[in-house]
């Protein structure tokens, strides 16, 4: 039987396409080598709206790092669908340098084993550049619950299986699995209830007992008495709220701090990935970068390409393993 003409012409369009893929990391090496990178502005997406935790940090980092590139950094916010939207434009970006993507691992490691469906694959699609900044959550509850430790929380829930509530920012959403991470190492079962925004204001209300919410937002309503807070979810305490337990100090080896960091489409070469790595963990240490920082409630990291991509895959294999012991799953 004859092959048809259009097999040809798949292959020879395919063949087309391998050698573009091919030239262009060597033809952007090649420019990058002769000082000609970064020669124009570069574009910085953001997966959040504007004044969000991921936007501020967005913002900081950007300012001292477009001077030690030489060309400014613009913030093209691409809000909705929990990142979805952002995570899509930049993937399908050119990977010629001047794409930089600033996410969370919500998006990088949760989505993808949550969603059935997604037009971006974290591995395949993007490099990791560096972790910008960890993002502890706070346990909080209402002034007037009856809660006042995790202890007494625990105990509760212990007693009475499905009882107790507690509010996220939605199914698969980073609170929603990092509660069901501390219900599994606890052995208890509260019941979720899901919000298509912040849970907070029902929270303080006393509508809903209780939620997980990042320090960047939790810690003043803490200190401001609107909240209590019961627990915090990185391994050790945090400086800014140190009367504050970790989960870990009664569940050992729990850790469901979120984290914030910078991608790049895949194609991007090397030289470049490795440039933006060295420029954003010098503005990383710089003292002012590291205060405000710091007093977001973030804990300032920087690390290397390769520490930073381990990290990426093992903080996706550990959500996939939440998601799949609690059935989290969402029809897209």
């Amino acid at each position: 039987m004859p092959i048809p003409v259009t097999t040809f012409a798949t292959r020879r369009q395919a063949l087309a396409r391998l050698a573009l893929t091919a030239a262009a990391p060597l033809a952007s090496s090649a420019l990058f080598a002769q000082g000609k990178w970064p020669s124009k502005p570069i574009k910085l997406v953001v997966p959040f709206a504007a004044g969000v935790s991921p936007d501020v940090v967005a913002r900081i980092v950007a300012e001292p790092l477009g001077r030690a590139l030489g060309q400014p950094l613009l913030v093209d916010n691409r809000a909705g669908a929990a990142g979805i939207i952002g995570a899509e434009v930049a993937a399908k970006s050119p990977g010629d340098g001047y794409t930089l993507f600033m996410t969370v691992n919500s998006i990088m490691g949760i989505n993808p084993n949550v969603y059935t469906r997604l037009p971006y694959d974290t591995f395949r699609d993007f490099a990791p550049v560096t972790q910008v900044a960890l993002v502890p959550y706070v346990l909080v509850t209402g002034p007037n619950q009856p809660d006042t430790s995790l202890k007494d929380l625990l105990a509760r829930a212990k007693a009475k299986p499905g009882a107790v509530e507690y509010g996220s920012l939605g199914v698969g959403s980073g609170p929603h699995v990092v509660m069901e991470m501390m219900n599994n190492m606890a052995g208890v079962k509260m019941v979720h209830v899901p919000y298509k925004g912040s849970p907070l204001t029902d929270v303080m209300a006393g509508q809903v007992p209780l939620a997980f919410e990042p320090a960047t937002t939790a810690i003043p309503l803490v200190k401001s008495g609107k909240l209590r807070a019961l627990a915090v979810t990185s391994p050790k305490r945090s400086a800014a709220l140190p009367e504050v337990p970790a989960v870990a100090e009664l569940l050992p080896g729990y850790d469901g701090d979120g984290w914030q960091g910078f991608y790049v489409p895949a194609a991007t070469p090397q030289p470049i990935v490795a440039r933006f790595n060295e420029e954003i963990v010098k503005v990383l240490r710089l003292p002012d970068v590291q205060r405000k920082l710091v007093e977001l409630g973030l804990q300032p990291v920087g690390n290397s390409v390769e520490e930073f991509s381990r990290i990426s895959r093992s903080e996706y294999e550990k959500w996939s393993r939440i998601a799949k012991a609690n059935h989290i799953r969402i029809d897209s």
